[in-house]
């Protein structure tokens, strides 16, 4: 934990204005922030450093005091800063996600701001979130990105050849692995960031041929989609929809229709987990737009996000029409299939509609036991077998889902299971959303398992939650 403070503030009164505004206490405040924090890589807060800031205490850590003005500001709409909160200047360097990103843009203006943002000036962590109609507005803007017709890199630069945009492309696919291992953990965050910005930088010193301009912007927008993935399982989603605005824009520059469908369906995909299923709806209907005339893998995985979309909105008909058309595409892969959708397969595929069952079924409670049962054969495959096949990440996910499967069964002794096959995995992975999934779910748990006698699983799960 950190050093929560020192009595300096004269303003308390303007927290507990604030507090009342989001309708929080000290605690949620203190709730709120942790998550942040802990994806920065600094120390947590006590859960009871609120009420010393009430008191007229001030954090002594400028990361703290940094996301308490953007937590406030995105949890009331109102703008606060650092001299309001604190009674200090500090300028807090939070960023709006859709900020310099709505409208036409040339692409010098996309590269400028891309490079920025990724070159640890900013921190991910203090982006706020904007209103849906900006994001969707930003987004339609990102498509429409105009493609170039050839980039080529300056006279006298260092000569940037194939072979070596194969090892950036082979590190890229390192990154992607590592997040499958460990999920988005600060470090990993910060070597994705790295990835897009020294990318950017060797475009703008660099010497090279149009064919290498077009893979290095190429290279550029899949290093910014996963550092958007990486952002979202770290729990900053406003950090992480700014990532794909800017993977579309790139993408769309290097006419890259994978990257431009993929960036576009992961939008949709956060929005499901985060209960926006219309947003969700908007975006996996453009990334299966967007896809049209692509390879059958990369429309197999806009149809997906469709599916998983039409799950979060309750639409069992929906689920199941993309769902189907997922699965039949799928099945006919080719040898030039993109490498960055290595990872889908029909097990994973599975997994994804196991998961989107139990949210439907959270919506017909009518049909909750063929739904739950459904759900619990297609998840138990990956909850199994992910951690020893290198996707231990996604079997921890999916064990989670699989849990609230066995929650809604009322079947303590499968939830017992699958919560201590958890607790096994979870110090492996930095994952902030797993844990915090896990964290609800293990809260749902508790009555059934202490009620079925099996405090063994919860005190596992318990001491893993204290370890990570």
């Amino acid at each position: 934990m950190a050093t929560e403070s020192v009595p300096l503030c004269p303003h308390p009164a303007v927290l507990e204005e604030a507090l009342t505004r989001a309708d929080w206490s000290a605690r949620d405040l203190a709730k709120a922030i942790n998550p942040r924090l802990n994806a920065m890589g600094h120390p947590t807060v006590n859960l009871t450093a609120g009420y010393k800031w009430l008191r007229g205490h001030v954090p002594r850590s400028s990361a703290v005091r940094d996301v308490v003005v953007v937590v406030l500001s995105e949890a009331t709409g109102l703008r606060y800063t650092s001299a309001l909160l604190w009674g200090r200047e500090h300028p807090t360097a939070e960023t709006g996600e859709t900020e310099e990103l709505l409208g036409p843009l040339p692409l010098e203006d996309v590269l400028r701001i891309a490079s920025e943002w990724s070159s640890g000036t900013v921190e991910p962590a203090l982006v706020q979130s904007t209103t849906a109609e900006k994001l969707t507005a930003a987004v339609w803007d990102a498509t429409r990105q105009a493609p170039v017709d050839q980039l080529t890199g300056r006279s006298g630069g260092d000569v940037v050849g194939p072979e070596f945009v194969d090892m950036l492309f082979d590190q890229l696919a390192a990154l992607r692995r590592l997040d499958d291992r460990t999920g988005g953990g600060p470090l990993s965050q910060r070597q994705a960031r790295l990835a897009l910005h020294d990318t950017l930088a060797l475009m703008h010193t660099g010497r090279y041929t149009a064919a290498t301009g077009n893979r290095l912007l190429q290279h550029a927008a899949g290093a910014a989609q996963l550092a958007g993935w990486m952002s979202f399982d770290a729990g900053l989603a406003p950090a992480a929809h700014r990532y794909q605005l800017l993977a579309i824009r790139i993408a769309r520059a290097a006419d890259d229709t994978t990257t431009v469908s993929n960036a576009l369906g992961m939008l949709a995909y956060q929005h499901a987990a985060s209960g926006n299923p219309s947003l969700a709806l908007r975006f996996a209907h453009a990334a299966v737009e967007h896809s049209t005339r692509a390879l059958p893998l990369v429309r197999a995985r806009a149809w997906g996000r469709l599916a998983t979309a039409h799950a979060s909105a309750g639409d069992p008909d929906g689920f199941r029409h993309a769902i189907d058309q997922c699965r039949r595409l799928i099945q006919q892969r080719h040898s030039d299939d993109p490498p960055s959708l290595y990872y889908l397969t029909p097990q994973q595929i599975d997994a994804e509609a196991g998961q989107a069952l139990v949210d439907l079924a959270a919506h017909l409670p009518g049909r909750r036991s063929p739904l739950l049962r459904e759900a619990a054969g297609l998840l138990a495959p990956i909850a199994v077998q992910g951690p020893a096949a290198g996707f231990r990440r996604s079997g921890i996910l999916h064990g989670i889902h699989l849990v609230r499967a066995s929650i809604g069964a009322r079947d303590s002794e499968a939830t017992a299971h699958w919560i201590s096959a958890l607790a096994d995995h979870l110090p492996h992975v930095q994952s902030i959303r797993c844990r915090t999934l896990l964290t609800t779910v293990r809260t749902r748990a508790s009555k059934q398992l202490r009620a079925a006698g099996r405090t063994d699983a919860l005190d596992a799960i318990n001491t893993a939650l204290s370890r990570t």
